[in-house]
């Protein structure tokens, strides 16, 4: 692919904390991503929470900034650093909200800073749920009965409609933070009240009641 002479700083995002037994996929990308980037002599500011990573080394970024990533930190080095470009689908869930919530509320545009990757339209898709089918639905993909909801009572009604064994996400996310397998309805509503539809910085509160597929063959 031939290097868009527009692009000469970029802003990476990490990935955050790495707790024990989970893959580090993440921070293997980002560092990649660091590499290629230097290897075109694009400028490189990397922020990440976690010091004990592969990406955080000094090697791997001109400025390096170990600070929580919000929406606060963000900004505040976009506005120091002035980088015209940001990158953020190598920092799995955590650098693609910080990135839509900034799109969404025009602060890259106003900052005259590039999304690179995909953009917030092709994120919305795969993580609003809601879209997502039916997006798949329009090209003629099979989906499994499913539905959004915005309060335990409607979530266990359709759960009582489609059968158990359920499984009990939020509404917006990509990786299984807070999925439950419910086998019964009091599992289903407890973990609807206690964890579902309160998702700590989601930008979206609802949550997704879809049937179990244990046991199918698909």
């Amino acid at each position: 692919m031939p290097l868009d002479k527009k692009i000469k700083k970029v802003l990476v995002i990490g990935s955050g904390p790495i707790v024990i037994g989970q893959a580090a996929e993440f921070d293997y990308a980002g560092t990649q991503a660091c590499r290629m980037l230097r290897e075109d002599g694009i400028e490189i500011v990397l922020v990440n929470s976690n010091p004990a990573t592969i990406m955080t080394d000094k090697n791997m970024a001109d400025k390096i900034y170990i600070e929580p990533l919000t929406l606060t930190t963000v900004k505040r080095i976009i506005e120091k650093e002035r980088p015209d470009s940001i990158l953020s689908g190598l920092g799995g869930q955590t650098g693609l909200t910080l990135c839509m919530q900034l799109a969404k509320e025009g602060y890259l545009d106003k900052m005259n800073v590039r999304l690179l990757g995909s953009s917030p339209e092709a994120i919305d898709k795969a993580e609003d749920r809601k879209i997502f089918k039916e997006t798949m639905q329009s090209i003629g993909q099979p989906v499994i009965p499913s539905v959004i909801a915005t309060d335990v009572e409607t979530a266990i009604r359709f759960a009582g409609e489609i059968g158990y064994p359920i499984i009990v996400r939020p509404a917006f996310t990509l990786g299984r933070k807070r999925w439950r397998h419910c086998r019964r309805r009091n599992h289903a509503s407890r973990h609807c009240r206690e964890r579902a539809f309160h998702v700590a910085h989601s930008p979206d509160t609802r949550g997704k009641i879809h049937c179990g597929l244990e046991g199918n063959r698909v």
